[in-house]
């Protein structure tokens, strides 16, 4: 009978631990971006990870003194990119090809080279794709600084 029990809540106990890891990762936009600071990126896509809760865009872009910087962008889910039009076969194709895409996106509050991609706009001009339902604002700042993002 006591095994029992101690199975119990040693089964108990680690279905909340691993239930509170999620919660624990997962961040609010209004915690980590400013919506505040929109800025306009252009620059050619380097790397596409549509991962899971968020995926992530990585973009070299020029800064105002003409130095390369790989912007960090993070992505909603999967399935929010896949219903608005940017599947895998979308966003392999810009990988691959390096295309040159303009971004709207609002930057870390921190100031580091990473923001939240809220669309894009593929290298015809015509194709835009929305990414991340935050409100349309106008986008007409533009980076500056050098900080390079780990990732």
């Amino acid at each position: 009978m006591l095994m029992r029990q101690l199975r119990l809540w040693f089964s108990l106990g680690a279905c909340l631990l691993g239930a509170s890891i999620p919660m624990a990762a997962h961040h609010s936009f209004q915690a980590e971006y400013d919506d505040g600071k929109p800025i306009t990126l252009t620059g050619k896509v380097t790397k596409v990870s549509p991962d899971n809760p968020h995926g992530w865009l990585y973009l070299d872009v020029k800064n105002d003194r003409g130095r390369v910087i790989n912007w960090a962008l993070e992505l909603p889910p999967p399935n929010v990119l896949y219903r608005n039009g940017f599947s895998t076969s979308v966003y392999k194709a810009m990988e691959e090809a390096h295309e040159e895409i303009t971004v709207t996106a609002f930057q870390a509050k921190d100031g580091a080279k990473h923001a939240w991609a809220a669309g894009l706009t593929r290298s015809d001009g015509k194709t835009v794709i929305t990414l991340g339902g935050l409100p349309q604002q106008p986008y007409s700042a533009k980076p500056n600084g050098d900080r390079k993002v780990n990732h």
